[in-house]
């Protein structure tokens, strides 16, 4: 498997809007929230991706994807504080990658990419969140990031549970 990771603008937002739309539809059916309320429908999942790409115009957001060929496997988003005396960090959000691709590197690849595109916009921080206990809050930790803490009853799963959400930063390199 030959993954290209690349920055999507708008326009091609809106171009692969249903492709996009299923990689939340297939992380959502496996439990992952994502911040999206369930039940997520394929509108739903347009709309969120359609909403990100408002941002994109903006310039305070990027929307990463993972490629394989033509095929979207992956994608995630960094999203620049909107606080005065925060524009130095930026958020991690909707990292997701297709079912049939999780564990063959294309999470790892999504959040190196993630990393240096935010050293490039001059980040010093990057911050995300988790659910505890999953796969996905011990994968963070194995890339180095550290966890501050646990939240219980943070977010309610696609199943309707409340769940807990680990915390998470990683300082970049100081930018002279």
């Amino acid at each position: 498997m030959a993954v290209t990771i690349e920055e999507l603008d708008a326009a091609a937002v809106a171009s692969r809007l249903d492709e996009l739309a299923q990689l939340l539809l297939d992380a959502h059916a496996s439990g992952m929230a994502l911040g999206l309320q369930a039940p997520l429908s394929r509108d739903g999942a347009r709309a969120a991706y359609a909403d990100a790409a408002a941002g994109l115009a903006a310039g305070e957001r990027v929307l990463l994807v993972a490629r394989d060929g033509d095929e979207l496997v992956g994608a995630v988003q960094i999203d620049r504080s909107e606080t005065g005396n925060g524009r130095h960090r930026g958020e991690l959000r909707r990292l997701v990658v297709r079912t049939d691709r999780r564990g063959a590197g294309v999470g790892s690849a999504l959040m190196t990419a993630a990393v240096e595109h935010a050293r490039g916009m001059e980040l010093r921080l990057l911050w995300l969140s988790t659910h505890e206990g999953t796969h996905a809050d011990r994968f963070y930790e194995q890339l180095g990031w550290t966890r501050v803490g646990v939240i219980p009853d943070w977010a309610v799963l696609p199943n309707g549970d409340l769940a807990g959400n680990a915390f998470y930063f990683l300082r970049l390199a100081n930018i002279d």
